[in-house]
């Protein structure tokens, strides 16, 4: 596959893990220092950041993040959330549903909190005492979601086979890359065009992001 894009002088990304790393922007949110921060970075993940709540929902650190790790005690409170860091991540899926959110917490949670519409918008839970291996092992996941070109191309056939019914080869979604690539446009309706989509949104996000590294 990769010799096809090669003889066509193809320019798409074809990133490896540490590209890939170089690339992702991690960010927690937690009111306290969390040593998982600095493990990531340690193991590559250098633009991994943190803060200790977010006084908006517009700020630079979460428009540019593409993983956040949520605390769900101690934040959402500069922002008046009235159930905290449960009422402020439910507002970060809802504003960017493309970022991919995991939240954490230290204490069990109550019957009620399990049946909080934040833990369903959630991408996945972890505990705060889980291993830092498995924040890694979901940090990775997600990077390679978003940046390799494989599993881009691999999400992008899953979704039109699920949304049409429509099987899609592996080369033929590469050329419909390089179409978009080569347009630089990334508009909803350019991409519901060349992939003949009745709605290209949802591809749009996952071709945007992993062509720029800029998502919506």
């Amino acid at each position: 596959m990769l010799n096809w894009f090669r003889n066509k002088r193809v320019q798409l990304p074809n990133r490896t893990l540490d590209e890939i790393k170089a690339v992702c922007n991690i960010l927690f949110i937690d009111d306290r220092k969390y040593p998982v921060v600095d493990i990531l970075k340690s193991a590559g993940w250098v633009n991994t950041r943190s803060v200790k709540d977010l006084e908006s929902l517009d700020q630079k650190e979460i428009i540019e993040a593409h993983i956040i790790f949520s605390d769900i005690q101690g934040v959402g409170r500069k922002l008046k959330f009235a159930e905290e860091g449960l009422g402020l991540a439910e507002a970060i899926k809802d504003k960017y549903p493309t970022k991919k959110l995991v939240l954490y917490s230290a204490e069990e949670q109550g019957k009620l909190e399990a049946f909080h519409p934040a833990f369903g918008k959630a991408d996945n839970r972890l505990s705060k005492n889980s291993d830092p291996y498995q924040f890694q092992v979901l940090v990775e996941k997600y990077a390679k979601e978003a940046f390799s070109f494989n599993e881009c191309v691999e999400r992008i056939q899953r979704h039109i086979q699920r949304e049409t019914g429509v099987s899609i080869e592996f080369n033929d979604v590469v050329k419909s890359l390089t179409k978009i690539q080569g347009s630089n446009n990334f508009s909803d309706k350019n991409i519901s065009k060349i992939f003949s989509l009745q709605n290209g949104a949802a591809i749009a996000n996952i071709v945007q992001l992993f062509i720029t590294g800029v998502g919506r």
